[in-house]
């Protein structure tokens, strides 16, 4: 099986520039734990996963704090054509919950531990 049968596509994004309480509650609506960030031309920069958002919240309550500057930057990524196996050693490896799938450099979906777990289940 591979990643392109199990990824959710197309995948919610938030950009770089936004404020962490948007992504926050962005995530909160669509009942997320990541978002990939995309720059203005809707590039991969990063990811933002919930617990960040919510320490940010914690620490600088009504402050105007941007994703990028909470966001990860080094993201691990994954083709369409992977295997699912081989996606599911890498997050247990790397003790990731998500990863962004991209196919000729471009974002076109996110893989999480969920998505494997309804296949195997």
């Amino acid at each position: 099986m591979l990643v392109r049968n199990r990824m959710s596509r197309p995948p919610i994004t938030v950009r770089q520039d936004a404020d962490f309480q948007k992504a926050l509650a962005l995530m909160q609506e669509n009942k997320l734990r990541r978002l990939p960030v995309v720059d203005d031309d809707g590039r991969l920069v990063g990811i933002v996963v919930e617990r960040d958002l919510l320490v940010a919240a914690m620490r600088y309550l009504q402050s105007r704090v941007e994703v990028a500057d909470i966001m990860t930057r080094d993201v691990v990524t994954v083709d369409p054509d992977t295997d699912l196996v081989a996606v599911a050693r890498t997050m247990l490896e790397r003790k990731i919950g998500g990863l962004p799938v991209l196919e000729n450099g471009q974002l076109v979906g996110i893989i999480t531990e969920s998505d494997i777990f309804r296949r195997v289940v």
